[in-house]
């Protein structure tokens, strides 16, 4: 002990024969303000590169997407720093325009002002998909998309998210990644792992009847007629998709828009013709995803968004996740335009698709909710492994699609490993998911090919 007190007072007094004037340097104070105010690798510093490349900010983190031919041994960065502050990596003062470093991972930088107060910034240089940008700008030409937005996760961290084009072409506001989308059909996963929480919290059974006599719904959208196997129809088979209902002749939640849906239900429930024995035939639903709205209700007590939000988003951190409106007029601050040629996106009713169409989010909110979904262990499921795996969530590989007139969108999982979450603010008039299929390709191409990916998890800075 008193060795090492010795050694300290040495190092000390080391220290202060080096210093002039110890109270003219008092320790750095932490800065709350932004001090860094532009990052760039210029391609006249930069041979390697084909263009300048600059970088965005988020918070105290720097991301730069590199050109992923680009080689990152050494780098040499222009910046500029406000009150003439000064840049460093470890002890090592960077010059603008001088100074190169390694970016095969995240370089810490601290800016250092001349009252010794100080900011800490972390640069991420991602190489970013040069081969999935063009085909994805090809995509967009091809299909008129004006607004796009992606997410990527790797092992339950979100490592790349962007978007691409215009949250609306009138008014040429770009999409950015805070931009809310409407989400069509990827409502349904959503409602899916609803039903499957209150499996899990024993409020309900997949067994469990929902309508008729000892049934969840019982009575309240009237009574099964005699002999009909409405009253045979369990949860496990609305979520499956096998109630026996189909879309013949149309689809009961596409048509007649001012209707409610307890009238739809009621009129499917007492006068709907069964074409199949419930569970024994796949035939897709939005009727079904709807009924499993209504249970949510009815055993929780809650509105069918409010039980959404408060026991499964926000544990997953998603706060901006709302029941889209249906009209222009009520379009909110975030949210893109819709557009799309033979139909009128705001013809719709979207509040009463609540369930099975009604959800919109962001890029990174789907997969704030994915990751507590997908089995692995970084981030805690909100529903535990064996009842996941009983659906299609079990899956190492899965995809969901979603469409509406002006909005398409789509959610995959890759190789156990990685998730995708794809919006869109308008569809192809021919069929819908053209699409999907060749971006869902491109980008499964990439993704699983790509070796370089940031050693942040970008979810922690709200990107």
């Amino acid at each position: 002990m008193k060795n090492s007190f010795l050694l300290y007072l040495l190092l000390l007094s080391l220290f202060l024969g080096c210093t002039p004037d110890k109270e003219n340097f008092p320790e750095p104070e932490i800065l709350q303000h932004d001090q860094l105010i532009s990052f760039k690798f210029l391609k006249e510093h930069n041979p390697q590169l084909d263009a300048d490349v600059v970088a965005t900010f988020a918070g105290n983190v720097v991301q730069v997407d590199l050109p992923s031919s680009a080689c990152t041994d050494s780098l040499v960065a222009t910046f500029e720093t406000k009150h003439h502050a000064k840049l460093f990596v470890g002890k090592r003062e960077q010059q603008s325009g001088v100074t190169a470093n390694a970016f095969a991972g995240q370089v810490a930088y601290k800016v250092i002002r001349p009252d010794r107060t100080l900011q800490h910034y972390n640069v991420d240089a991602l190489q970013s998909f040069p081969e999935l940008d063009k085909k994805l700008t090809m995509l967009m030409q091809q299909y008129r998309i004006p607004g796009l937005s992606i997410a990527i996760a790797r092992n339950e961290k979100l490592v790349f998210a962007k978007s691409y084009g215009y949250a609306s072409k009138e008014r040429k506001d770009p999409v950015h990644n805070a931009s809310l989308f409407r989400i069509a059909s990827i409502s349904k996963p959503i409602t899916a792992i609803a039903i499957l929480k209150l499996v899990q919290d024993r409020k309900i059974s997949l067994d469990d009847y929902v309508f008729g006599p000892n049934s969840i719904l019982g009575n309240n959208f009237g009574i099964p007629p005699a002999g009909s196997a409405v009253s045979q129809i369990t949860v496990q088979h609305l979520l499956n998709h096998t109630s026996g209902w189909t879309n013949e002749p149309t689809d009961p939640m596409l048509t007649h828009v001012s209707r409610s849906q307890k009238q739809i239900i009621t009129e499917a429930v007492q006068g709907r013709q069964l074409k199949y024995k419930p569970g024994s035939t796949y035939s897709y639903s939005n009727l079904g995803y709807c009924i499993l709205g209504r249970v949510i209700e009815k055993v929780t007590g809650k509105a069918y968004e409010e039980y959404v939000r408060t026991a499964l988003l926000l544990p997953a951190g998603v706060e901006s996740m709302v029941i889209g409106g249906s009209t222009a007029a009520q379009r909110l601050p975030e949210e893109v335009t819709y557009y799309q040629q033979e139909w009128n996106p705001y013809s719709l009713n979207i509040s009463r698709m609540d369930a099975y169409g009604g959800w919109l989010a962001t890029a990174s909110d789907l997969m704030r909710l994915m990751v507590r979904i997908d089995r692995n262990p970084a981030k805690p499921d909100l529903i535990e492994s064996p009842l996941l795996s009983q659906f299609y969530f079990g899956a190492s590989n899965w995809f969901h699609s979603g469409s509406l007139p002006g909005s398409s969108a789509f959610i995959t999982r890759l190789n156990d490993e990685y998730s995708l979450v794809m919006l869109a603010n308008t569809r192809d008039n021919t069929d819908g998911t053209l699409f999907f299929k060749e971006f869902y390709y491109a980008a499964r191409a990439n993704i699983v090919a790509k070796r370089e990916w940031t050693t942040l998890d970008l979810f922690e800075y709200n990107i």
